[in-house]
């Protein structure tokens, strides 16, 4: 049998706008790549990052290979393409099994299923359930052969008749350390440009953890919201190891561990850290950071066991919009991290959106400019005072998936031709939310402002990488035209 997994390409043209592509490999058709050579070690599986070589070049490679099953991943910026992907595939190729699945199917599984006419959506995280699909289309037969598989949704076609059939969630699996590392082999790991801020290249993302036990409004991360428990951990051992195997096969420096937060559980980040101390391979990392719990003694292990550099997930320069949002930080706390970490020379990148939006007794509540223009001044502060040193700087989205999502459609913020117009949603200039009394102009001029620090500082720190230059200053360029041409 061959198991074809994709990740979904991009329908957009002009590179400039397609959000964050070439940096890192697509980690979870990786993940489910080695979990089923591991489970089924005579099935021939190949991976594509459509995203990377673009739609038409992905049509020929699926073509070329021709599977038995074909797997495609995206996000919600990247749903129109994998609809379309999976249309023109069941349309030629009707005998293929077209399997989609990620965050967006998992978000939206009935809309994926409509739009993308595929035989099945993985709902939640998808090793164990995509196997089972593979399992159960090597050995049974019938229309009823998925009718006790957890984790999917599935249709079956009668004449003109569309049946479609919601099973119960799956369970998560239990240990992440029985999951393979990522089935780098399978790509050209060295293509991949890793992030535009390194201390040593090259670069490779890694998940430390599985999940969040917070419950932010505007994220939209609904796969590791599935099942039980909220977080999973990987022992200390078995991220280091991966760490082992990443510099002696591939090369590889530094890594960036891309779970939500490397301090959800503070015992468990000490322990990793002393984990890479004692192992000594002179790699450096990167990590995503939450403002608590956080001390002294975890950015000292921090910095010695690697780590040079964060993002620190801040959202706003208002109180009122972090309570809100429901992020459980003070800004108090984000000063005190701020001030540990630079004590140990770990850099810092401020992670800020505007226009966030959120309910308050059942009443609608959003930032206006004037609270967007704080959060402004407040990244201005903190880096005025040397307690960061980039900022991000993001309009809010309602991603399905979110609480965000649901509060906008509940309060018609977004607009109506944009509703389920996820080709439109991938495009970095698109405001989505329609806020009372904000025009697009003015939202365009704050977003605007905030680019223009981040370009500035980062131009001062002479941290970025030569070849990432003509990206940034697109970037910016970008975002000057979007006030430019906006009329209202």
């Amino acid at each position: 049998m061959k198991v074809l997994l994709v990740f979904s390409p991009s329908l957009l043209i002009n590179p400039d706008q397609v959000l964050a592509s070439n940096m890192s490999p697509p980690l979870g058709i990786l993940y489910i790549a080695s979990y089923l050579r591991a489970k089924l070690p005579d099935i021939d599986v190949k991976v594509i990052d459509g995203c990377k070589i673009g739609y038409k070049n992905t049509i020929a490679r699926i073509k070329q290979f021709n599977p038995d099953v074909l797997g495609i991943s995206f996000y919600t910026t990247l749903a129109a393409g994998a609809f379309k992907l999976a249309r023109e595939i069941k349309e030629n190729f009707p005998s293929i099994l077209v399997v989609m699945g990620g965050p967006h199917a998992t978000a939206l599984p009935e809309d994926t299923l409509q739009q993308s006419k595929a035989d099945i959506v993985v709902v939640g995280e998808g090793e164990e359930t995509f196997y089972q699909i593979i399992r159960i289309k090597r050995e049974a037969n019938g229309n009823d052969r998925y009718k006790h598989l957890l984790g999917v949704w599935y249709s079956e076609r009668n004449y003109h008749n569309v049946c479609i059939y919601k099973n119960q969630p799956a369970k998560f699996i239990d240990s992440l350390d029985g999951i393979p590392f990522p089935a780098f082999d399978l790509i050209d790991l060295h293509s991949y440009t890793g992030y535009y801020l390194s201390k040593q290249r090259p670069e490779a993302p890694m998940f430390f953890a599985r999940g969040c036990p917070y419950h932010c409004t505007f994220c939209s991360n609904v796969v590791w919201k599935s099942s039980t428990p909220a977080l999973r951990l990987r022992s200390p051992k078995n991220i280091v190891d991966e760490m082992e195997y990443l510099k002696t096969t591939f090369g590889i420096k530094e890594v960036f561990d891309q779970s939500d937060e490397f301090n959800n559980n503070y015992k468990h980040a000490l322990e990793v850290c002393r984990e890479m101390k004692k192992r000594k391979l002179g790699m450096t990392w990167k990590a995503q950071l939450r403002a608590r719990p956080f001390s002294d003694e975890l950015a000292r292990e921090m910095a010695e066991a690697g780590c040079w550099y964060v993002h620190l997930g801040i959202e706003s320069g208002n109180q009122e919009t972090i309570d809100g949002t429901n992020k459980f930080i003070k800004l108090k706390d984000v000063e005190n991290t701020c001030n540990l970490l630079k004590r140990y020379n770990i850099r810092v990148l401020a992670l800020f959106m505007i226009y966030n939006v959120w309910e308050q007794d059942g009443n609608l509540r959003f930032e206006n400019s004037e609270m967007c223009l704080n959060t402004f001044r407040y990244a201005c502060k903190l880096i005025k005072n040397k307690l960061v040193d980039y900022v991000g700087w993001s309009v809010t989205t309602p991603y399905p998936g979110s609480k965000l999502y649901n509060i906008a459609l509940r309060n018609n913020l977004i607009k109506p031709e944009l509703i389920a117009r996820w080709d439109v949603w991938q495009r970095q200039e698109i405001f989505t939310m329609n806020l009372p009394n904000i025009s697009r102009r003015e939202q365009a001029i704050t977003k605007l402002k905030g680019e223009l620090l981040k370009f500035i500082i980062i131009m001062k720190s002479g941290g970025f990488k030569l070849e990432d230059l003509p990206f940034l200053a697109k970037r910016a360029t970008f975002n000057l035209m979007q006030v430019v041409g906006r009329r209202r």
